[in-house]
């Protein structure tokens, strides 16, 4: 009895060695009421009642832990007690032989900041979970297996319900059971969420195949439903929500962002094929943990990510601009920069455009090394907790997103002023350095099935292969051929076309040149898909719209004329401006021949598309609405990333146009290009209706 009270005690008294704020400024007092335990009536009295809710609230805040400490001695030695009536002696020893101080924050962590503050697992836990029972309930029911798998949870253990043996092969309300659990394609994943602010609704993206940033082809987006604990799943926080759920995948790692709201809570983590992940998100305190078997493999990615972060936070922000620019003349700024340079926090460089801000550039890159020094480390640490291919994997990430960055800054803005303002002997210079540079990137070794999954991998190599094709003037599928071959080839010409098809000219011969060369897929089904929409003559794809009244109407049902069909969103001032001064009056032009005009919104909000017509549209054309599935669907198969998009349709519903804006670039312009162009498709409605 002595060894069980003073195991109790020193339980007790741990909790508070470590807290870094006063015990009387954390915790409520607090009052254990009536309970009947095996015909025994035991009375705890504090200070103050506690309702229910209060109970539960109780079992897993921190912050209503009783601060007086004679009081919880009281509960303690109530607690003892029972133990030695021989209640539930194997649930109390295992969590009091339970590591301590798991989860305090540590000085040493990789981390530090990022862990929760927690007591450690000891009796008193125990005697908070006894605390959040109601009356009627007995000690009895804490002695069973179900209490016991509870107490003896480990955080790191696989899915919850896999700990649960009887209840794991049900299926309620919705929820998994055990022959549902991921396959080889599948990831299973389980969350716990405290959001104090409520922003929106919690949705996953899955992304099994990366092409380009801005592409969707084979992306899923899924709403997650969340829902309170039940106390005897272990989630006792009236605050917490958790959500379960399956995300296809492919048979190879792929991308996962999860979002509240358009807010992204985890942004591009890769996840395994098969894996089961655990993630608990609490808002209010700004920590996000995971768990799982292969726990460090998210860890690695979130530490990786948080160093990021740093750098960018801790650098300064550049500014290229001339010096004879008017915000750099105009009174006072001069006097504010140099107020602000060499102050402790953020910082302003400003470099002129040319050889300053380019030599800058070019010295960053050599600097890679030390300026990728703490996420290598970081890697290291993690090296020996993570599969090679992981390792590898996220080595990939690491070089792929810093290089890529400095290829494609060079690309798109120092390039064009080397090539129109250096003279040929510092083209010449800075050509050299700057092939030196990607010739050394392009010996960097990776697992050959990292590049199959990498996202920074494919960005950086296709940057470093633009990049050469335009110094030695070759095509870049001719470079392609000469540096890679089978998958990651095919990978490489679904992504070039993935970013840049659309600012070349003669789409159709490039994508069926490109056909032919690709074998494998995904990637030749991307290129099937960019030539499904660039290549006019098929009749649109089916999807289902809503009109004013609420009615559903299918796209094939719209009309039998030549119609202009206008996707726009009612926040778009670009949509609003290009149809008052350009669509709706060539449709004024159009409409004696025949021509049609449809609008279609893809507002998710039916409201706001019925308000802004008048602003938008126009109420005088039909007006409709694609949102939800059919939406998603839609642009992924027409690859619409922007609006308004304007396509153009024949009699029959066949695809003369993705897109007319290009026609023209006045109202003039438009309408004699249009007609020019479509002159066929207007000679034959005008004869068929005379």
């Amino acid at each position: 009895m002595k060894k069980i009270l003073l195991t109790c005690f020193l339980g007790g008294v741990r909790p508070f060695q470590k807290a870094k704020k006063s015990i009387r400024s954390q915790f409520h007092q607090i009052s254990i009421q009536n309970f009947h335990i095996g015909g025994w009536l035991i009375s705890l009295r504090g200070t103050r009642s506690i309702s229910h809710a209060d109970r539960r609230v109780f079992c897993d805040q921190r912050e209503c832990i009783s601060s007086n400490i004679p009081d919880i001695r009281l509960k303690l030695i109530a607690l003892c007690f029972l133990l030695f009536l021989g209640y539930s002696p194997l649930s109390m020893s295992q969590v009091a032989d339970s590591p301590p101080g798991i989860d305090l924050v540590s000085v040493d962590s990789q981390s530090p900041g990022r862990e929760e503050y927690s007591t450690p697992a000891h009796p008193l836990e125990l005697g908070l979970l006894i605390a959040g029972l109601d009356q009627e309930d007995s000690l009895d029911s804490l002695a069973s297996s179900s209490f016991h798998s509870i107490a003896s949870l480990e955080i790191d253990g696989g899915p919850v319900l896999s700990r649960q043996s009887e209840a794991s092969t049900l299926k309620r309300d919705g929820k998994l059971g055990l022959n549902e659990y991921p396959n080889q394609n599948t990831v299973l994943i389980y969350g716990e969420l405290i959001n104090p602010d409520s922003l929106g609704p919690l949705s996953l993206k899955i992304t099994p195949y990366y092409f380009s940033p801005r592409t969707t082809f084979l992306q899923e987006e899924v709403l997650v439903r969340t829902e309170k604990g039940e106390f005897y799943d272990g989630v006792m926080n009236p605050r917490t929500k958790k959500f379960e759920t399956l995300v296809p995948l492919s048979h190879r790692p792929g991308y996962l962002s999860l979002f509240l709201g358009s807010r992204p809570l985890l942004e591009d983590y890769l996840v395994l094929p098969g894996d089961s992940i655990k993630v608990k998100l609490d808002l209010s305190r700004s920590v996000v943990v995971f768990a799982g078997k292969n726990k460090d493999f998210y860890e690695a990615q979130y530490a990786l990510k948080r160093l990021d972060q740093r750098r960018v936070f801790d650098s300064p922000r550049q500014l290229i601009i001339p010096e004879s620019s008017s915000l750099l003349s105009r009174p006072g700024s001069q006097e504010k920069i140099d107020y602000f340079r060499g102050r402790f926090g953020a910082e302003l460089l400003i470099l002129q455009p040319g050889k300053e801000s380019l030599d800058y550039l070019i010295d960053q890159a050599n600097k890679a090394e030390e300026i990728l020094g703490p996420k290598l480390e970081m890697l290291d640490f993690f090296k020996a907790k993570l599969s090679p291919s992981e390792w590898d994997l996220l080595r990939a990430e690491v070089y792929g997103s810093f290089y890529y960055s400095i290829f494609s800054t060079f690309r798109k803005f120092h390039y064009p002023y080397v090539q129109n303002k250096f003279g040929a002997e510092d083209q010449e210079s800075y050509g050299q350095r700057l092939v030196e540079l990607v010739d050394s990137v392009g010996d960097l070794e990776f697992d050959y099935e990292s590049k199959l999954i990498s996202a920074s991998f494919l960005d950086l190599e296709l940057e470093r292969l633009i990049l050469t094709a335009l110094w030695e003037k070759r095509s870049f599928i001719e470079l392609v051929e000469e540096n890679h071959s089978g998958e990651l080839a095919d990978r490489l010409q679904a992504a070039y076309l993935s970013n840049y098809l659309a600012s070349h000219t003669g789409q159709e011969e490039i994508l069926l040149n490109y056909l032919s060369q690709t074998e494998f897929s995904p990637w030749k089904d991307r290129i099937e898909n960019l030539k499904r929409a660039t290549i006019p003559g098929e009749v649109i794809e089916e999807a289902q719209l809503i009109s004013l009244t609420g009615d559903t109407i299918l796209v094939s049902e719209l009309s039998e004329e030549p119609s202009l069909v206008y996707f726009y969103f009612s926040t778009c001032s670009h949509s609003a401006s290009y149809f008052k001064n350009y669509l709706f009056p060539l449709y004024e032009e159009l409409k004696s021949e025949g021509i049609k005009l449809i609008a279609i919104s893809v507002d998710e909000n039916p409201d706001l598309w019925k308000e802004r017509i008048s602003k938008y549209s126009d109420p005088s054309i039909p007006n409709y609405n694609l949102r939800g599935l059919s939406k998603e669907r839609w642009k992924e198969l027409y690859e619409i990333t922007s609006f308004p998009r304007v396509m153009f349709l024949d009699s029959q519903s066949r695809i003369q146009s993705f897109d007319i804006k290009h026609l023209g670039e006045t109202q003039d312009e438009l309408l004699r290009e249009f007609r020019k162009k479509f002159s066929d498709v207007i000679t034959t409605k005008t004869n068929n209706t005379l």
